[in-house]
C-alpha cells in the first residue's frame, strides 16, 4: 500500500531560496521511491494557482490575506489543512513556519504521525515588535517539535548548537539535504561570458538580500581585496530581494553605488543559468552572521562544480566545508579575515578542489532516501 505523506512548508517552488529547493528535491525523491506526496504552501505569489500537480507532486497553496514582516495571515489555512490531513499518513512538518503549529495540533487531533524537519532558527530585526514575533515563532516551534514523534535536522552541528533542539538530542536524527548538481547550458555559459570580464578574479555571491547574509561584511572587504588585486577583480552578486528587509537593501543598495566598479549585481537567477554562475566563480562566499543561516545549499552546489567556498563559522554552514575540506572557515562580522580567506583560497585554488564524485560521496542521495525510509515506513 502505497504511503501517503504531506509536507507542510511555508514557501515552495518556484520561489527561490535554498530551503524551498532542498524540500522540492526531497519531495521529488520521495515521490519517485514510490511515496504518494502532497504539498501545503503559501500562495506567496497571487498569479500561482492554488492547486497544481508537479512531478506527480500534488501542491496546495492556500491564499493569504495580507503579508506580516516575512510572514502571512493565512485564513484558510486551518480548514486546508484539516482536509489534507485526512487524506495522508503521515505529515513532515519544515520550520520555521508558524502555520507549522497547527498542523501539529490537527495532526494529533487526527492521529497522524508527525516529523518535523527543523532547518533553521530565525532571527529577526532588533526591534520590539520584530522580537515579539519571533518569540511568537519559537513558542510555535516548541509546541511543533513537542507533538512531533520524529525531529529531524540537517546536521548534529546545528541540533547542538540550538537551544530548543539540545535539550532533545536524543531524539534526533540528522539527515543532509537533498542537493542536486546545478546544470551548465550553453545558452547561460554564454550569457555570463558575455557579462563578466575575461582575465579577472571571480568571486561570487547566491542568496536573498536579506540581513542574516552579512553581505555588507563581503562588500566592506572589498578596499583590502583591491590591495591584493588592484583592479583585477569582479564579485558577482546573485538573489532576488528578501521581504520586510527594505532598510538592510537600502544598505546594501548603497555600498553597490560606492563599489559599483568592483561588483556586478544580476539579482534573481534562473535554475538553468545557476550551472554556468557557479562555473563562473574562482571562489563562491557565504558571509552568514546569524541562525536563520543553518546551512547554505549553495555552496554544495558550487562544490559538486569544482568551486571552493569561504563560509561564516556557524553551526551547520560549516559542515560542508568541514567534510569535503573545499574552503575556508571564517569568523563572523570581520571583513578583514573574510579578504583574507578569500585571497588564499584564490592564490591556492586547486589545493581546495575536489572532484564532483568525491563531493557527492557526502550528499549520497541512496544514503539520504535509506534515512527518510526508516523515519517514514
Amino acid at each position: 500500500m502505497t504511503k501517503k505523506i504531506l509536507i507542510s512548508v511555508s514557501y515552495y517552488s518556484p520561489h527561490i531560496s535554498g530551503l524551498t529547493h532542498s524540500i522540492k528535491n526531497l519531495s521529488v525523491l520521495l515521490s519517485g521511491s514510490g511515496y504518494q506526496l502532497t504539498i501545503l504552501t503559501t500562495q506567496h505569489d497571487k498569479k500561482l494557482p492554488q492547486k497544481m500537480r508537479d512531478a506527480h507532486i500534488a501542491i496546495h497553496r492556500v491564499p493569504y490575506l495580507f503579508k506580516i514582516h516575512k510572514g502571512f495571515f493565512i485564513p484558510k489555512f486551518l480548514t486546508t489543512a484539516f482536509s489534507l490531513l485526512q487524506k495522508n499518513d503521515h505529515v513532515i512538518i519544515v520550520l520555521p513556519q508558524f502555520e507549522g503549529v497547527i498542523v501539529a495540533l490537527l495532526a494529533k487531533l487526527l492521529g497522524k504521525k508527525i516529523t518535523t524537519l527543523y532547518i533553521c532558527e530565525v532571527t529577526l530585526s532588533e526591534n520590539v515588535i520584530t522580537k515579539f514575533f519571533e518569540l511568537l515563532l519559537r513558542l510555535s516551534h516548541l509546541v511543533t517539535v513537542t507533538l512531533s514523534q520524529n525531529i529531524v535536522t540537517l546536521t548534529q552541528d546545528f541540533a547542538k548548537n540550538n537551544t530548543l533542539l539540545a535539550k532533545r538530542i536524543d531524539r534526533i536524527t540528522a539527515i543532509l539535504p537533498v542537493i542536486v548538481k546545478p546544470l551548465v547550458t550553453q545558452k547561460a555559459q554564454a550569457f555570463f561570458r558575455n557579462r563578466l570580464p575575461g582575465k579577472k578574479v571571480v568571486i561570487g555571491f547566491i542568496g536573498r538580500v536579506s540581513s542574516e547574509k552579512g553581505i555588507e561584511y563581503l562588500l566592506h572587504a572589498i578596499p583590502m581585496l583591491q590591495k591584493e588585486f588592484g583592479d583585477n577583480f569582479i564579485i558577482v552578486l546573485a538573489g532576488s530581494l528578501g521581504v520586510g528587509e527594505s532598510s538592510y537593501i537600502q544598505e546594501v543598495i548603497s555600498l553597490i553605488s560606492r563599489y559599483k566598479k568592483y561588483i556586478i549585481w544580476l539579482q534573481k537567477l534562473e535554475d538553468d543559468e545557476l550551472g554556468a554562475f557557479y562555473q563562473s566563480l574562482d571562489v563562491l562566499v557565504l558571509p552568514s552572521v546569524n541562525t536563520t543561516e543553518a546551512f547554505g545549499m549553495v555552496q554544495v552546489e558550487a562544490m559538486l562544480l569544482g568551486v571552493p567556498v569561504v563560509a561564516s563559522n556557524l553551526p551547520g554552514v560549516r559542515v560542508p566545508i568541514q567534510k569535503t575540506s573545499m574552503g575556508e572557515i571564517v569568523p563572523l562580522r570581520n571583513s578583514e579575515v573574510l579578504s583574507q580567506a578569500i585571497i588564499r583560497v584564490i592564490m591556492h585554488k586547486k589545493e581546495y578542489m575536489k572532484k564532483s564524485y568525491e563531493v557527492r560521496s557526502f550528499f549520497d542521495h541512496k544514503k539520504i532516501l535509506q534515512q527518510w525510509e526508516k523515519l517514514l515506513g
